[in-house]
C-alpha cells in the first residue's frame, strides 16, 4: 500500500472525529469575537483600527490566535486523531494490513498537519471576511478602500506554522505513548501553561522550549530587521525532526504495539 493510499485513509478516518467541526470553530471563533468587539459597539476597539486597518486587525487577531488558540489547538488535533485506533482498538488491524511502519507513522502525522494547515487557510479567510462584512455594516472603517500586505501576512503564516512543528511532534509522541485520552492531553495542557509561565516571567532559556515558540514568533514579527527564521524556529524545526525520530524508533521497538 503506498504512503498517498495510507494518508488517504487516515483522512477518512477523520470523518468519525469532531476534528473537521472543531477546526471550523477553532478558526472562526477569533474573527467572530473580534467582529462583535469592534462592530458592536466598543469604541476602544473600534479606534484602534482607524489607522492602518489591516495592520493592527490582524495583528490582534494572530496575537489572540497564536496566544489562546493554537497550542490548544494542535494539542487537542493531536490527541483526538492519534486516539483513534486506541478508541476502537483498532491497532492490530492497522499492523496487519499490507502498509509498512513507516507508512503507518507518518502518514498519520500528515494527516494531523493537512488539518492544522486546513485550520490555518479557514483562520485568513474568516479573519479577512469578518473585517470585510464589518465595513459594509459601518462606513466609518476604511477596510474596503485599503490593502493587505499580503507578504507580511503569507511571511506570518509560514513562520507560525514552522513554530507549531515542535509542539505538534512532541504532542504526537505523547499521545501515541499512552491508550487514554486523558493522560496525552493533560500533559499537553500542562506544557503550554509552563510556557505562558516562562513568558511571564521572561526566562531567559524560553527559546528553547517549543511550547513557547508560537507566542515568540508573534512577538519577533512586531519588530523590523528580524531574520527570516528565528533561532526558536530553527528550534522548532530540530525538535520535530528529533521527537519525530523519537516517536518513530519508541513504536517500532515497543513490544506492545496498541
Amino acid at each position: 500500500m503506498s504512503f498517498i493510499i495510507s494518508t488517504r485513509a487516515e483522512l477518512l478516518k477523520t470523518k468519525r472525529t469532531a476534528s473537521f467541526w472543531l477546526s471550523i470553530a477553532g478558526a472562526a471563533f477569533i474573527p467572530l469575537m473580534l467582529f462583535i468587539s469592534f462592530f458592536a459597539g466598543d469604541d476602544a476597539a473600534k479606534a484602534a483600527v482607524l489607522k492602518d486597518p489591516w495592520t493592527k486587525y490582524l495583528s490582534m487577531g494572530w496575537e489572540l490566535f497564536c496566544i489562546l488558540l493554537l497550542p490548544m489547538y494542535i494539542i487537542l488535533i493531536t490527541t483526538l486523531i492519534t486516539q483513534i485506533e486506541y478508541r476502537s482498538n483498532g491497532w492490530k488491524q492497522v499492523f496487519a494490513s499490507p502498509q509498512s511502519f513507516g507508512n503507518i507513522f507518518f502518514s498519520k502525522f500528515l494527516t494531523i498537519h493537512v488539518i492544522i494547515i486546513f485550520c490555518f487557510l479557514l483562520f485568513n479567510f474568516f479573519m479577512i471576511l469578518a473585517a470585510v462584512l464589518g465595513n459594509v455594516f459601518n462606513a466609518k472603517f476604511t477596510f474596503l478602500s485599503s490593502s493587505i500586505n499580503w507578504q507580511t501576512l503569507l511571511q506570518l503564516n509560514l513562520k507560525t506554522y514552522i513554530a507549531t512543528l515542535g509542539i505538534s511532534a512532541v504532542q504526537y509522541w505523547v499521545s501515541l505513548r499512552f491508550k487514554n485520552f486523558i493522560t496525552p492531553l493533560g500533559i499537553g495542557v500542562a506544557l503550554v501553561i509552563i510556557a505562558i509561565v516562562a513568558m511571564a516571567a521572561r526566562s531567559a532559556h524560553i527559546y528553547k522550549y517549543p511550547f513557547s515558540f508560537l507566542i515568540l514568533t508573534y512577538d519577533f514579527m512586531q519588530k523590523k530587521n528580524r531574520p527570516f527564521l528565528e533561532n526558536h524556529e530553527l528550534n522548532s524545526i530540530a525538535y520535530f525532526i528529533f521527537f519525530i525520530l523519537l516517536g518513530f524508533l519508541d513504536m517500532r521497538l515497543r513490544k506492545e504495539k496498541g
